[in-house]
């Protein structure tokens, strides 16, 4: 025995759940949306445009697990970053200090990256390590975080253009510090080693100049 459905019912009932759905769909885009506000400073997308490019880039590294050939990827990227950065105080600092510090830092990051270019056509992977892959995946992880959307990075800027390239630029040094000692615990390659190395160095002097700059 066939059960007649009252077309009207069907149709109300057929109207209430589409309704319900809009409803759901315009309840989740909206909290969607509201998790992360887009920057709309420029005095904040200047410096942090760069390093969302530079994480774009890290990220889609396809890592072989090898220390020298993946870091010498790694430190490409992430120094390319550095002078993209600092391109951007050159060009629109207020701050005298900070603008001649980032004038006079540019030409040896470029010689950086000429060398590290030089270098990584070289190597080929060769010797998976796990352990190094698995660190320095937090690594660049971590970096991501920071430097997303409503990341502890974006959280800290201002509308001061030079107190935001401070920021960025201090966190983007300790980044190369913690990728480089991750390589040299792994890393072979003598070249790159000594890279590191200096890097280690160069950053945390760095880091110390700008400090005392903006005091």
């Amino acid at each position: 025995m066939k059960t007649k459905v009252n077309p009207l019912l069907l149709g109300a009932f057929i109207i209430s759940l589409s309704a319900g759905s809009l409803a759901a769909c315009a309840q989740a885009t909206t909290g969607v949306a509201t998790t992360s506000q887009p920057v709309t400073d420029t005095n904040k997308i200047a410096v942090i445009t760069p390093m969302r490019q530079m994480m774009s880039r890290l990220t889609k590294l396809e890592p072989t697990g090898d220390p020298d050939f993946d870091y010498a990827l790694q430190a490409r990227v992430q120094t390319q970053g550095q002078l993209d950065l600092l391109k951007q105080e050159a060009q629109s600092g207020k701050d005298t200090s900070l603008r001649k510090m980032a004038q006079s830092m540019i030409p040896a990051v470029q010689a950086d990256i000429d060398m590290i270019n030089n270098l990584a056509r070289q190597l080929r992977p060769s010797r998976p390590n796990q352990a190094f892959m698995q660190a320095q995946n937090q690594n660049i992880k971590a970096m991501a975080l920071k430097f997303q959307a409503g990341g502890n990075t974006e959280n800290k800027l201002t509308s001061n253009f030079d107190n935001n390239f401070v920021t960025v630029m201090l966190d983007q040094r300790q980044d190369a510090i913690d990728l480089a000692n991750t390589y040299l615990k792994y890393g072979s390659n003598d070249t790159l080693k000594k890279y590191a190395q200096d890097l280690t160095t160069k950053a945390q002097q760095q880091m110390s100049s700008i400090k005392q700059t903006i005091k």
